[in-house]
């Protein structure tokens, strides 16, 4: 190996993170989109993740999405970004989007398909993604956004469990993720009917963005309504972080300002591309490496 990389795999954070997010855009249409600090701040946020699942795109067009696009293709010169939507979906005149956005140069689309759902459990029944993934230990991963009515946000998410059996029948695969409003939080699904849930009482589901996690804009709200679920050894493997991204705070928004753009926080999820292996060199180790290492290099006389 040469010494360099080596150098590299045993420093801290040496190994590059894949960023995974959901953002409810609050009812994005392109009249919103076109305002320019609305427009300035979503590229912003979009500009953070590998693969970001928009929800609430209401957007019958596509010309918010071609804006959004056209701006982060412009801002952000580290690869160019692709898009993957899902047809409109909602049960009256009302429609909703699931919108992929994801930097193409990083992960393909390999597959999708909006689930079929025989019973109209969903009011937004989700709309499914395979993607490659740049790792030896997962080579692809399944991304399952669902972004739930609050009057039925219990019978939505315990329905989600037949949407999980269906991709791994489908694609032979139970390494996914699951992510979203969830609504699964305060009024709309009280805590003691979260701990009931099929998702919480079937093993191997992983709530990464936790219970008592504020995932909301308004400093009158505390409520963890966004969410991201793991499932699969290896996919679980991977796991670096997983947080709501407090925009306004980063950005320097005030509440009235970060309420034009949403009332929601982002939720991401941060993987290696490799599985945790040798833990990071404390600092007087790597100091002896490098004596070690400096006259190899031809650094030293």
């Amino acid at each position: 190996m040469h010494y360099p990389a080596m150098l590299l795999l045993l420093l801290p954070g040496g190994a590059e993170a894949f960023r995974i997010c959901a953002f409810n855009g609050q009812r994005l249409t392109l009249s919103k989109a076109a305002r320019e600090h609305v427009l300035d701040t979503f590229v912003r946020i979009l500009a953070r993740c590998d693969i970001m699942v928009l929800q609430e795109v209401v957007d019958a067009s596509g010309s918010a999405i071609s804006l959004l696009l056209r701006e982060l293709n412009r801002l952000d010169g580290s690869g160019f970004y692709s898009v993957l939507s899902s047809p409109s979906l909602g049960r009256s005149t009302y429609m909703e989007k699931y919108v992929y956005v994801y930097r193409s140069h990083k992960t393909q689309v390999l597959d999708s398909y909006v689930y079929e759902d025989s019973d109209d459990l969903f009011a937004r029944e989700p709309f499914v993604a395979q993607f490659t993934f740049p790792s030896k230990v997962l080579p692809s991963l399944v991304l399952v956004p669902l972004h739930t009515t609050p009057k039925a946000v219990e019978k939505e998410l315990n329905a989600l469990y037949d949407v999980f059996l269906d991709v791994s029948q489908r694609w032979q695969s139970q390494d996914m993720i699951l992510l979203g409003d969830f609504n699964a939080d305060c009024a709309s699904l009280p805590k003691k009917r979260l701990g009931e849930l099929v998702l919480r009482t079937q093993a191997g589901f992983q709530w990464v963005i936790g219970d008592e996690e504020d995932t909301t804009v308004r400093a009158s709200t505390r409520c963890a309504y966004d969410r991201v679920v793991l499932h699969g050894g290896r996919c679980q493997s991977l796991l670096r972080s997983a947080a709501a991204f407090n925009f306004p705070r980063s950005f320097g928004l005030t509440e009235e300002e970060a309420l034009n753009i949403s009332d929601h926080y982002p939720v991401e999820v941060e993987l290696n591309r490799a599985a945790p292996g040798v833990p990071p060199l404390g600092l007087a180790a790597l100091l002896l490496l490098l004596l070690l290492l400096l006259p190899r290099l031809g650094l030293v006389a």
